[in-house]
């Protein structure tokens, strides 16, 4: 990955010179991208990512290359500052892995919202 570092700076060009070199490997790579609407308290949104399938075992991996960037919030708490500090900026593993990693986050998250919260409206 250190090869590309001077395009990490731009997710797009990144990933994509990431999936060439995999596919000149040999890697069956693609950029894959989502996107969703706002819906029940849930802000619109996008994510993109390479997801990469190894020939030999059919094993899928998942690449990012800004994964600490996709987890910013304002006003962090300290408890959850603590948790982001530990993430790879670059993630590269398995769907089960990066599973449990985004609902730990996602867990600390809301956490660390619910005590802006109290303490923007009081109560803590």
């Amino acid at each position: 990955m250190e090869v590309f570092q001077s395009t990490r700076s731009n997710k797009q060009i990144f990933h994509r010179n990431v999936m060439s070199f995999l596919q000149n490997l040999g890697y069956n790579a693609a950029i894959c991208k989502t996107k969703w609407e706002s819906s029940g308290g849930l802000t619109s949104g996008n994510y993109e990512f390479i997801d990469v399938v190894r020939s030999d075992s059919g094993t899928r991996y998942f690449i990012d290359g800004n994964f600490s960037g996709e987890f910013d919030i304002a006003r962090e708490t300290k408890h959850f500052r603590r948790i982001r500090q530990h993430l790879p900026a670059v993630y590269v593993g398995k769907s089960e892995d990066l599973k449990q990693i985004v609902k730990l986050l996602s867990d600390a998250t809301r956490l660390s919202l619910k005590r802006i919260r109290l303490v923007a409206d009081g109560g803590g």
